[in-house]
């Protein structure tokens, strides 16, 4: 299902909602494919949940055909219950992209930010503004999970270094990033790489 010409398929992970997020680049300017939530029913008990969790995730991965998976590294969490929902969430990704054959990246939120909004403390609004305007999308998806994973697939992608990242919001072809910005992007993905 590994496809080297395929989107990068973003994922925020969650048992109860699942945000992915498919983006190719083409010629420069970030392009959204597929996007959505797998949503699990919290009354169903959690290995049924975490089941059906993982063949949406098979089936998506089947029809996305992605050249490589950018996952949500989870640093901290104060709730110990959503910790853990994540980390199955993100361990069943793994288990599928392994099994597909597509290379995996983990991404953390501030390199997230850093990639899409220019630095590594943007707020949530901010990021989700970004978001719509690099994929020239009308409207924020919602829930923020969505905006999540195609945020994760754009920081893969190179982020603020693809055009449509700064500028106008017209049709028109959109100047790249600054230098100084695509070498901070450059910086953390290397920094990425290095772990």
């Amino acid at each position: 299902m590994f496809d080297p010409a395929g989107p990068v398929l973003g994922i925020d992970p969650g048992v109860s909602r699942c945000g992915y997020g498919a983006v190719r680049s083409e010629s420069g300017v970030a392009v959204p494919v597929a996007y959505g939530v797998l949503r699990t029913d919290p009354d169903e008990p959690m290995p049924a949940r975490l089941t059906l969790l993982e063949d949406a995730l098979a089936a998506l991965v089947a029809e996305v055909r992605p050249c490589a998976m950018a996952v949500e590294r989870v640093l901290f969490q104060v709730n110990v219950r959503s910790a853990m929902a994540v980390g199955q969430a993100s361990g069943l990704a793994l288990v599928v992209a392994h099994r597909a054959g597509v290379p995996v990246r983990h991404y953390s939120p501030n390199e997230v930010k850093l990639a899409v909004a220019g630095h590594g403390g943007a707020g949530k609004p901010e990021v989700q503004r970004m978001v719509c305007h690099m994929l020239r999308l009308t409207e924020v998806p919602r829930p923020a999970d969505v905006t999540d994973a195609l945020a994760l697939a754009l920081c893969h992608l190179g982020g603020a270094g693809l055009r449509g990242a700064v500028g106008a919001d017209t049709g028109d072809a959109v100047p790249p990033a600054s230098p100084r910005l695509a070498r901070a992007v450059a910086a953390a993905l290397a920094r990425e790489a290095s772990r």
